[in-house]
């Protein structure tokens, strides 16, 4: 009797369920899963008023249960692509920020040493011209202008020096 019903439904419940699943071998995977609960549940066939809905409700409810578990399983991978991505771009970021913050500590060395002192108490430890005066016995107006002149002179010297740099460092992350 088994054997009957295998064969008289198993076509039909392939064609069925192939609407629901896009993979033939998960297709056949949930025809052939639900012959085999069918078959689990034989003791209470007497209690079934239709063998073929009770085939097509198995197979509906397997087919659907193995569409959500791919759906999950491809939101999984969407979320690790997005979160390597996402650390790539960040460690992109880093590594030419790092190189432009390096330029610079280059061409901050290159600075008169006044300059230079004036320069590293305002930028790196944030002191303002008030505190820069007091610490080197200058005025404020001396710090000013010496803050100013060595960023004058550092714009001047990375524009000419290392533009074409910068602007290398600017397009590698704009393709990555």
């Amino acid at each position: 009797a088994f054997s009957a019903i295998y064969d008289a439904y198993w076509d039909r419940l392939f064609r069925y369920v192939i609407r629901i699943l896009p993979d033939e071998d998960d297709v056949a995977d949930v025809v052939q899963e639900t012959f085999v609960i069918f078959w689990e549940m034989r003791g209470g066939i007497g209690r079934i008023h239709s063998i073929k809905s009770y085939l097509f409700v198995i197979a509906r409810n397997l087919a659907f249960r193995r569409f959500r578990e791919e759906l999950k399983k491809m939101d999984v991978e969407d979320r690790l692509v997005d979160f390597y991505s996402k650390a790539i771009d960040s460690t992109s970021t880093a590594l030419s920020t790092k190189e432009l913050s390096a330029l610079i500590d280059a061409e901050v060395e290159k600075l008169p040493e006044r300059m230079r002192e004036v320069f590293i108490l305002s930028r790196k430890e944030h002191l303002s011209y008030r505190e820069i005066a007091e610490r080197l016995n200058i005025s404020d107006q001396t710090v000013k202008k010496q803050i100013n002149k060595s960023l004058n002179q550092l714009r001047l010297k990375l524009d000419e020096d290392y533009l074409p740099y910068l602007f290398l460092l600017l397009c590698m992350d704009c393709f990555s």
